[in-house]
């Protein structure tokens, strides 16, 4: 009978591995943060949140300006970034249906730049809206930026800081 319970632990241990080992994924993020005024220069010390799946996950203070992290689990991430004084943007990454037989590597590279908040402008679509949407493609295998969403929200952006003037 003893020999039972162990192989009906072992058996569980085995599912509840094998079920976890396919949602893992490595997804390696590289975003540089800049100014709009001084876009030549770096945007330092900013503030980092990471959401999982509408959960807080992750709150840092960068030292420089560079967001250098790893994904390691599918989920839908949104990565929110703040600065004192500056509008506050984020990017949202659909890290939930990416494929299992793959060896689950990626690499997501950005710049992301943030403007100062004047009170003029109405950017309050930014607070629901993603600067940029990271997805799995299929055609080419791989997760990519959405460019063309990422083109209308520039867009809007534009019409709200041009609109007042």
């Amino acid at each position: 009978m003893n020999w039972l319970k162990h192989l009906s632990i072992y058996f569980f241990i085995l599912i509840y591995s094998f079920g976890n080992a396919q949602s893992l994924v490595k997804i390696k993020l590289n975003i540089k943060l800049r100014p709009v005024e001084h876009y030549k220069h770096h945007l330092k010390k900013c503030d980092v949140i990471i959401y999982k799946d509408n959960l807080m996950k992750d709150s840092v203070r960068l030292r420089g300006y560079k967001l250098k992290n790893k994904i390691k689990s599918s989920g839908f991430y949104k990565i929110q970034f703040k600065k004192e004084g500056y509008v506050t943007k984020h990017i949202v990454i659909n890290a939930d249906n990416l494929p299992v037989n793959r060896k689950n590597k990626y690499k997501l590279k950005a710049q992301l730049s943030l403007f100062r908040y004047s009170g003029k402008e109405e950017v309050d679509f930014l607070k629901n809206e993603p600067i940029s949407i990271a997805y799995y493609n299929e055609i080419s295998d791989d997760l990519v930026w959405d460019f063309e969403y990422n083109r209308s929200i520039i867009e809007k952006i534009i019409h709200a800081q041009t609109k007042g003037k």
